[in-house]
């Protein structure tokens, strides 16, 4: 897999995963819309699953735009009711100041029956401050589902006791080595190439994945909802 985030490798394998799954679950659809779509890390997945997609994001956006097909507000979806068959929105929630006015607008440009498709941090650091307001519980996020008009189909957490664990744990590793790599001006000191980090941040989250994965713990349970890194949900507008 590629490595977009060094710190983030257990939670952003499980986040794909579970994008992947719903799409096969659902199936082939018309139109997407890819809301706070960044750098649509996910059109590769998405893509065979839709006959056309529209990414949206805001202009405070930390990531690059050029991926970006129209900015907008933050608050009103620049689209006419009942247009999307799926609406895919990763990681943004937290960002969201309003997020029961945010869940009705994208009920609002939905087709009845449409499906989104959503994921939420929950045991993750701040991150783009100061636009960071909240972090979700699951019953948090199925209340607010329902309140928006949605019927909540499926919930998944990502990670479990372990996997939470070795994320905080590597955090340190990385701020030193990238505060380390800019006083020297040497980039691939922050990089996988870097034997300590590979060795002490890349290789124990992947050894994560192969150990719930041979043991077939990938899915939800008991520890996973007790301490999850994240939720992956899946809604149908009702």
């Amino acid at each position: 897999m590629k490595i977009r985030n060094l710190g983030a490798i257990i939670n952003d394998s499980l986040r794909k995963q579970f994008i992947l799954a719903s799409f096969e679950r659902y199936g082939h659809k018309n139109e997407l819309l890819d809301l706070g779509c960044g750098i649509k890390p996910f059109r590769h997945v998405y893509f065979k699953y839709t006959a056309s997609s529209i990414g949206i994001d805001v202009a405070t956006s930390p990531h690059t735009q050029t991926q970006v097909d129209v900015i907008y507000d933050g608050i009103n979806i620049p689209f006419e009711s009942s247009r999307f068959d799926y609406v895919l929105c990763t990681e943004v929630m937290e960002h969201v100041a309003e997020p029961t006015a945010f869940l009705k607008e994208i009920n609002r440009v939905m087709r009845p029956g449409g499906i989104l498709i959503m994921t939420t941090p929950f045991l993750v650091p701040l991150h783009e401050e100061p636009y960071d307001f909240y972090r979700y519980t699951k019953h948090g996020i199925s209340h607010l589902i329902s309140n928006a008009g949605f019927k909540l189909e499926h919930i998944e957490s990502f990670s479990g006791y372990w996997g939470v664990l070795i994320a905080f744990l590597v955090q340190p590793q990385l701020k030193i080595w990238n505060k380390l790599s800019k006083l020297l001006r040497f980039k691939l000191l922050y990089s996988a190439f870097n034997p300590f980090i590979f060795l002490g941040v890349v290789a124990p989250q992947f050894l994560y994945l192969f150990l719930i994965t041979l043991s077939g713990k990938t899915k939800s349970g008991p520890l996973t909802n007790y301490t999850p890194r994240g939720y992956g949900y899946t809604a149908r507008k009702m």
